[in-house]
């Protein structure tokens, strides 16, 4: 694992001491693979293939802040949320799957006609 996923397979370090914190990282790196590879087996039910899947799954979550209006985060939605209860993350408020769009439909979009149409009684 440490000379594929994590890069590992070149020290390139001037130092004794740079060596021995680049491998420190890449230990403490290794045991968070193992322990979200574990999570993914156990209680995601193996419906991801890799960690890479879980992540391109979260990948869509945004934080927004525009200016003048409070900052806020995309919702979470389907197998997002069954990825924040397996590794035991908290849902922000405002962004359970619960949420419901404030998209309002007034009117079809487009231009409008120019002659309105005339409807023929008989």
């Amino acid at each position: 694992m440490m000379k594929g996923i994590l890069g590992a397979d070149r020290q390139r370090n001037s130092t004794e001491l740079g060596k021995e914190g680049r491998l420190f990282v890449l230990f403490v790196a290794q045991i968070l693979g193992c322990h979200l590879t574990y999570v993914r087996k156990v209680k995601l039910n193996d419906n991801f293939h890799s960690i890479q899947d879980v992540l391109n799954e979260m990948r869509p979550i945004r934080y927004i802040e525009h200016p003048e209006t409070k900052p806020f985060v995309t919702p979470f939605i389907g197998k997002q949320v069954d990825i924040c209860e397996a590794f035991g993350f908290d849902i922000p408020e405002g962004c359970s799957p619960e949420y419901v769009v404030r998209k309002t439909n007034k009117g079809k979009p487009g231009r409008p006609r120019k002659n309105k149409l005339v409807v023929k009684e008989s």
